[in-house]
């Protein structure tokens, strides 16, 4: 086979360097290594090597070893280019110094904290001061573990991998730490507990012989750097690419040794308890809306179905509950949730069947009660008018009484009147009654209701 004088291998070597204690002026070399294979020709080619996006070229590198930056405009990153000539087994090494940006500068820790004691503040005449404060404080431990594991010696993808889970930690601090959804969460916390999941990961050793591995493992996207609780001496770490935090370790490995490593994690995989109790108190007192009307039976087969959803969704919930498979949760999870939005479609219909309605018979009582107030006023007028200085058989005595009559009855007809028109306008009145809308065909039909007879 005929070797290709294009084939040649570059290698990129990210080693730290820290001349000084400075954020500012720590740097990092980046070592390019061009190598030829071959053993009898030399070959000529480019260097193309992608720079962390983090790095701006007019700011960061300090210097450029002889190559040429350039921005990719398909990937949308920069580009350590330059031309190469390579003699035979000849390794070539290019040694860029790049500013060290993937540290978390004290402005930038001091920023959220002063972010953390405007929110804190503005809290302190409210009920949730008291749960602000516990937030608050885990906030604080948050920041300082982040400025404590920054300054462990690590190798630089760790490094830069790290520094990215710290930023996203930052912005979550930022912007959720006090958050009323926080503050809710921890209260329920505090009652009912955390509940928790476990995050299995395994590693296996296939050599012969005794060795340090590193462990890696992605963790779901939907999961915060809160929600990890026992990392088993792993590093959190953040993959930009994928958007989600890595876990990360190196530990020593027997012959052909598998390992397994169980991690703590917040089950977010979950319907609370509270919203299918909620759900469920909602369906019911819909369904009792329904009674003696033309819609009785159908809301009742929806809220039985409403019902039967929500006790199925709990049920399955509990029989997960001792389980150690996330998978098996996060599938139930996908299930369920797609569950609770078919009951909620249900319940929405209900909530929208009411204003549907007609007023029922019994609303008569409102004039009955008028009525009645009548019939007291008359029988008390005597005694009424007596105590005001007023002869009960002076004339003016029998205006004023007229005169109230005269307002309840235009009070009664009114409400007759907007009575009526209610009824004139309702949907759901029998055929025969006035024209069908176009809606009318499309929902349950009345009990009771006679069809419409043609005209001879």
């Amino acid at each position: 086979m005929r070797w290709n004088p294009r084939s040649f291998l570059i290698l990129a070597v990210l080693v730290f360097s820290f001349p000084a204690l400075s954020y500012a002026e720590s740097e990092v070399k980046v070592k390019v290594l061009a190598v030829n294979p071959s053993g009898s020709q030399k070959i000529k080619t480019m260097i193309a090597q992608p720079l962390p996006s983090e790095i701006d070229p007019a700011q960061d590198i300090i210097d450029k070893a002889g190559l040429e930056i350039r921005f990719d405009s398909d990937s949308k990153v920069y580009m350590l280019h330059g031309e190469v000539e390579l003699k035979p087994r000849e390794t070539k090494t290019f040694e860029v110094r790049i500013r060290d940006v993937w540290q978390v500068t004290p402005d930038q820790t001091e920023e959220v904290k002063k972010n953390l004691e405007t929110q804190i503040n503005a809290l302190k005449s409210t009920k949730y001061y008291d749960t602000a404060k516990l937030l608050y404080e885990k906030a604080l431990e948050g920041i300082d573990r982040i400025l404590e594991e920054q300054s462990r010696p690590v190798g630089m993808k760790q490094h830069i991998e790290l520094y990215r889970a710290h930023v996203q930690q930052l912005q979550d601090i930022k912007a959720n730490a006090l958050s009323l959804g926080a503050m809710r969460q921890m209260e329920k916390e505090k009652k009912k507990g955390v509940p928790e999941a476990r995050f299995l990961i395994t590693a296996e050793n296939p050599s012969a012989e005794a060795k340090t591995m590193t462990v890696r493992s992605a963790l779901p996207k939907e999961l915060t750097a809160e929600d990890v609780f026992e990392k088993q001496g792993f590093v959190l770490l953040y993959n930009q690419q994928q958007k989600n935090y890595v876990l990360e370790k190196e530990d020593q490995f027997a012959a052909r040794e598998s390992k397994k490593y169980v991690i703590t994690i917040r089950d977010i995989w979950r319907i609370s308890e509270d919203e299918i109790a909620l759900n469920r108190e909602q369906t019911q007192r819909l369904v009792g809306l329904f009674k003696e009307t033309p819609f009785e039976k159908y809301a009742e087969e929806q809220g039985s179905a409403i019902l039967d959803i929500l006790d199925r969704v709990a049920k399955l919930q509990a029989e997960l509950d001792s389980s150690l498979t996330l998978e098996d949760r996060m599938r139930a999870f996908v299930l369920n949730s797609q569950q609770m939005n078919v009951a909620k479609a249900k319940l929405h219909n209900l909530q929208q069947l009411v204003s549907e309605v007609p007023l029922k018979k019994d609303d008569a009582h409102i004039l009955e009660k008028i009525k009645f107030f009548v019939k007291k006023l008359a029988d008390t007028k005597d005694v009424v008018l007596m105590a005001m200085g007023i002869r009960p058989d002076s004339p003016i005595v029998w205006w004023i009484i007229f005169g109230i009559i005269l307002f309840l009855g235009i009070v009664s007809a009114i409400f007759y009147v907007v009575w009526l028109k209610k009824l004139q306008e309702d949907k759901w009145s029998p055929k025969g009654a006035g024209k069908t809308s176009k809606s009318e065909a499309s929902l349950p039909p009345q009990e009771g209701a006679e069809p419409e007879k043609k005209k001879e």
